[in-house]
């Protein structure tokens, strides 16, 4: 039954899935899996919206182009990188899909971010990186876990500054992609207080 892990196929769809942005050169044969440097780590400043939209089309290469997105950098009072995505939504969005991905130090760990970002954000698309979630517990461990609860605390926050930051800035283009956003918008005035407040 193990006889599988010793074919190409198989360990090029493992290293696709848990490898692709290790730091270091990574071959299968002579093929190299990991080519393309991670987004999230890159000073945002040093970055285009050309740029964010190529490495989207590289994460979800079915999926149009994103309407925005938020570059996540915190050193205090936890780590974390990343990069969210506001998609375009369907017409009947599925909540209990997760789009996120979950990164340890540059490995895959979960497509599952349940515990880590708010139902409501579970629209959103993109990566999360962080060496600070305990990743080898229980669902109902990371539901209690200190680190896990402000790391997801601080997301919605800088999803809510984001939108009204883009709603004050430039109105006329927010009301444009108000189809896109209300739904993530009237989940979140439901289910978390500060970001209705918000």
């Amino acid at each position: 039954q193990d006889l599988e892990y010793l074919e190409e196929a198989k360990l090029k769809s493992i290293l696709n899935k848990h490898c692709l942005f290790l730091p270091f050169p990574l071959y299968l044969g002579e093929t190299r899996i990991n080519e393309k440097e991670p987004l999230w780590i890159k000073n945002p400043s040093d970055l285009t919206d050309n740029d964010y939209i190529e490495f989207y089309r590289y994460l979800y290469p079915m999926d149009e182009d994103p309407i925005f997105w938020i570059h996540l950098n915190v050193d205090y009072p936890f780590h974390l990188q990343g990069i969210l995505y506001f998609p375009k939504m369907k017409r009947h969005p599925d909540v209990n899909q997760n789009h996120v991905h979950l990164y340890c130090n540059r490995v895959f760990v979960s497509d599952r971010c349940k515990e880590i970002l708010p139902e409501y954000l579970t629209l959103l698309k993109g990566v999360i990186d962080s060496p600070d979630i305990p990743l080898n517990v229980s669902s109902s461990y990371l539901q209690t876990n200190k680190t896990v609860r402000q790391l997801s605390t601080h997301i919605a926050k800088k999803v809510a500054d984001k939108l009204v930051k883009t709603a004050s800035v430039d109105r006329d283009s927010f009301l444009e992609k108000w189809s896109d956003l209300e739904f993530l918008i009237k989940l979140g005035t439901l289910h978390d207080e500060k970001f209705h407040e918000k």
